[in-house]
């Protein structure tokens, strides 16, 4: 009787094993910089001066927010809480000057994204070379 159990085990076990397999994510297309609106590149240099930052991390910010926004001002992720021009997750709507109230507002958004680069990943550079790697942030 103890044999059963053990071959009953054992099929249980081996048809955990044959997981049906995901499809595979959609290939990943680099947006352009270039492409973000002029309106909020300007809010991306004033919001760097606003909070002292260097303008050598600039085109790696403006990368960021090509790749997470497309520029977007108040860009809404309809399948999770990631919202504005650096995708910030509900939990990071405090980093904005105005928490929540700053969506709508470039500068006040750039804002938000620079304090949460520079908090996680310490740089801009570091932020880009992460997202390189696992296509998020």
């Amino acid at each position: 009787m103890g044999e059963l159990n053990v071959a009953k085990a054992g099929k249980a076990r081996s048809h955990h094993t044959k997981r049906q397999s995901r499809p595979a994510k959609a290939e990943w297309t680099e947006r352009n910089p270039a492409s973000v609106p002029a309106t909020v590149q300007s809010a991306l240099k004033e919001a760097l001066n606003i909070e002292k930052v260097s303008m050598a991390e600039y085109d790696d910010f403006l990368w960021i927010i090509a790749q997470e926004s497309s520029g977007v001002v108040d860009a809404r992720n309809p399948k999770s809480t990631a919202r504005g021009l650096f995708q910030l997750l509900r939990a990071q709507y405090s980093l904005n000057p105005n928490g929540e109230k700053s969506f709508g507002n470039a500068v006040e958004e750039c804002q938000g994204g620079i304090h949460y680069v520079l908090g996680r990943y310490h740089s801009a550079s570091a932020a880009k070379r992460f997202w390189l790697a696992h296509h998020w942030y």
